[in-house]
């Protein structure tokens, strides 16, 4: 008898000791399955209890996760929305024991304000054939230096002009860029009338563009026209705003039936002509060429008295601006060709002839000046904006179509189709 009680012990004693020996159930909590993001982005902290190793993916290009070094946190970094919706994101978050928990991610868009700073995304579509040709297969580094160039003058350029360019982060998909602000498309046609380019609305080059409401799209590929360094369109306002000079798109009209590529196209012939700062001089510095661009697309015209009628020699003031010295273009391009025509290319700041030739004539008060704005060009520091040119682009910032950012568009009707069907006119401008 007593064996039998000593071995039904024996069990129950063994019985409590695997009981206790048993493995915890696992465990995968998350502190929050819900985060909300503010519009500028910024670092965001949930805490995690977990029963073993886990890690953690997002599904977006705009979010980054980590964990914290004694694993009870998940690091989330957001980036600045400059989209104009609000968006969302997943975050994956598998432990060893293939729990599974997700946090939906909801990052606010920027809502419209006098006061906002715009941060434009761009993409460079580089159009290529042969990608040992680096003259169209342009370096990653050389777009990268060239839009820091074009910050430094707009940054630099005697007044606040309100904007930045960046370099894209991700596709129209949500996708990484494997190239920041580089989409490359291998395109038959790598020489190419710019204005045929800009201006005969074929699918084909519209279809080139990624969402223009999302991204400034600038097109490098090698113009027929070799003297021609860069083109842009010119900026659309949807009625009842209005900037003079700018196209206006009547009320309830459709703004996609634009079939023109509202973008800016630069001549890739001159892509590395990018000189240091200092004495030396090029009439083809491709990052004045695109800081002039990127300003007609912002709604500036030309510093100089414009074609009229095509009346070329003209002494009228036509940019709109009345801070901007009007001169007579026709007159100075036929000096300054007469100087070429025994001389060679000026390429010093302190030469005798960039001297001469920097200066114009006041096409009204006949008052010398020096030639200092970016939206001058021939021989020119290019260099400046004035308050009128900032306060067009402003506007443009904040009302145009086809341009990133918040808009004002509270008086407006863009989205349904009016009774008649609305003709665009493309307006590009070199």
């Amino acid at each position: 008898m007593k064996l039998k009680y000593l071995f039904i012990l024996l069990a129950i004693a063994l019985l409590y000791s695997c009981s206790e020996d048993e493995a915890p159930e696992p465990v995968l909590v998350l502190e929050n399955t819900e985060l909300s993001a503010e519009a500028q982005g910024g670092d965001y902290v949930i805490g995690i209890n977990s029963s073993s190793q886990w890690k953690v993916t997002a599904a977006s290009a705009w979010v980054s996760c980590q964990s914290s070094e004694n694993h009870d946190q998940i690091l989330i970094r957001v980036s600045e929305n400059l989209q104009r919706d609000e968006r969302t994101a997943n975050i994956t978050v598998t432990n060893e024991e293939n729990l599974t928990q997700s946090v939906t991610l909801t990052q606010t868009a920027y809502t419209f304000n006098e006061n906002h700073r715009y941060k434009l995304p761009v993409v460079f579509h580089t159009l290529y054939w042969n990608q040992s040709n680096k003259q169209h297969y342009v370096e990653e580094a050389q777009l990268q230096k060239l839009l820091e160039r074009v910050n430094d003058y707009y940054a630099n350029s005697g007044v606040d002009m309100n904007v930045e360019f960046v370099m894209a982060e991700e596709d129209p998909d949500g996708n990484v860029l494997a190239e920041p602000g580089i989409d490359r498309k291998k395109w038959q046609y790598t020489t190419m009338d710019c204005s045929i380019f800009m201006g005969s609305g074929q699918e084909q080059y519209k279809n080139l563009l990624w969402d223009t409401e999302r991204y400034v799209n600038v097109v490098l590929y090698n113009f027929s026209d070799p003297q021609i360094m860069g083109i842009a369109q010119f900026p659309w306002m949807p009625a009842p705003y209005e900037l003079p000079g700018a196209g206006q798109m009547e009320q309830g009209a459709d703004p996609d039936s634009n079939p023109y590529p509202q973008c800016v196209s630069i001549n890739n012939k001159y892509i590395y002509d990018l000189p240091d700062e200092g004495d030396v001089y090029s009439m083809s510095n491709v990052a004045v060429t695109l800081s002039h661009e990127l300003g007609h697309f912002l709604g500036l015209y030309h510093a100089f008295n414009q074609q009229i009628n095509g009346n070329t020699n003209t002494n009228e003031d036509t940019d709109y601006c009345t801070d901007t010295p009007p001169y007579n273009k026709y007159l100075y391009d036929n000096a300054l060709n007469a100087y070429f025509q025994t001389n060679p290319e000026i390429t010093s700041k302190s030469s005798e002839a960039y001297s001469t030739y920097v200066m114009r004539t006041n096409s009204q008060t006949l008052e010398p000046f020096r030639s200092t704005n970016i939206m001058d060009y021939a021989i020119t520091d290019g260099n400046r904006f004035t308050a009128e040119q900032a306060a067009r682009v402003k506007y443009t910032l904040q009302h145009a179509l086809f341009m990133p950012g918040p808009k004002d568009h509270s008086k407006a009707d863009c989205k349904t189709k009016s009774n008649s069907e609305f003709r665009f006119t493309p307006q590009f401008i070199e």
